[in-house]
């Protein structure tokens, strides 16, 4: 399936939850408000998987807010798993629960998992989560490495004045681990005042932090389904991926659409612009009803999100969104 632009359209994010156990400060420092609706249900999410499947997706992530907040998340994982030509089934986490699930969630199929930290600091994993969790995440990451959900990749969001000084200790975690890491420009979601000024604030640019450390080469590994451009530190076992949604976007590679977990589809994580699926799956109309919406939902993606002024326009929380 390809859109517009010529872009083929192989790689689904499903939130499959807008909960969290977190209050990150740059998505959601006052928690989370409780949606009006409950979230698609296991069965709907594998229908939807299924239909898009059907139009070209073979790489399927599963996020949230904390998608492992759902008590079945296995069991959607496992459904997930079992449609007949997903290639590749990942998972972003916050770490939290994962020491417990690795093992049922890659025995259900989970391939991988993106795990998020952004210090590895205690007393500061605390200020920038609201939870004292540093030790329960640090064993999520051995668990999942302990289950082969590899490559386990570490996602850290990089905060000007917040946790930019600990870039260097994050790219040396690839000396001794084989985690890859993905240093992640902050992103001014959410059109209010205070998001604006905690992004203006903070915002620091990958390029900025790849001059802070001269001995990083750029890796010939190959892109795999994300942005992210990759170095290498010398001896290193992985790499160090940047990824640049403010200061360099790469919309013209985008390969990605989302579903939210209220059932609406996002062919770009800035746009505002959304097409209701829950309709056609509470209704249990024909799975052709659905790969209809999705694939209008395809032809609707934009050809760059906005940049500059507009950037900050989309008014969804990131948890509401999916990431």
């Amino acid at each position: 399936m390809q859109d517009s632009y010529g872009r083929t359209i192989d790689y689904l994010r499903i939130s499959v939850t807008e909960a969290c156990n977190f209050r990150c400060i740059y998505c959601a420092p006052n928690g989370y408000a409780a949606p009006q609706t409950s979230p698609l249900t296991g069965e709907e999410i594998e229908r939807v998987a299924r239909a898009a499947v059907a139009l070209g997706v073979t790489k399927i992530r599963l996020t949230g807010g904390e998608p492992l907040l759902r008590r079945d998340i296995v069991e959607i994982v496992r459904a997930v798993a079992s449609v007949e030509g997903v290639r590749d089934l990942a998972l972003t986490t916050n770490g939290f629960m994962l020491a417990r699930l690795a093992p049922d969630l890659a025995r259900a199929g989970l391939n991988r998992v993106n795990i998020s930290l952004d210090t590895l600091r205690r007393e500061r994993f605390a200020r920038i989560t609201g939870i004292d969790a540093f030790d329960e995440v640090w064993a999520g990451i051995q668990a999942a490495e302990d289950a082969e959900l590899a490559p386990v990749k570490i996602n850290v969001v990089v905060m000007r004045g917040v946790n930019d000084d600990e870039f260097v200790d994050f790219a040396r975690l690839t000396l001794a681990h084989p985690w890859h890491v993905r240093l992640i420009e902050l992103m001014p979601v959410g059109a209010n005042d205070a998001a604006r000024e905690f992004f203006n604030r903070h915002f620091i640019a990958a390029d900025e932090l790849i001059a802070r450390l001269p001995e990083l080469a750029r890796s010939d590994a190959p892109r795999g389904n994300g942005p992210a451009r990759t170095y290498r530190l010398p001896g290193a076992q992985t790499t160090i991926g940047f990824i640049t949604p403010a200061s360099e976007h790469f919309c013209n590679a985008c390969n990605r659409i989302r579903v939210t977990a209220q059932g609406a589809v996002c062919a770009c994580l800035f746009g505002n612009r959304e097409i209701d699926l829950r309709g056609v799956l509470c209704e249990n109309i024909n799975e052709t009803a659905l790969q209809q919406l999705l694939a209008r939902a395809i032809g609707s993606k934009p050809e760059q999100h906005p940049v500059g002024d507009d950037f900050a326009l989309r008014v969804k929380a990131m948890s509401e969104i999916g990431g």
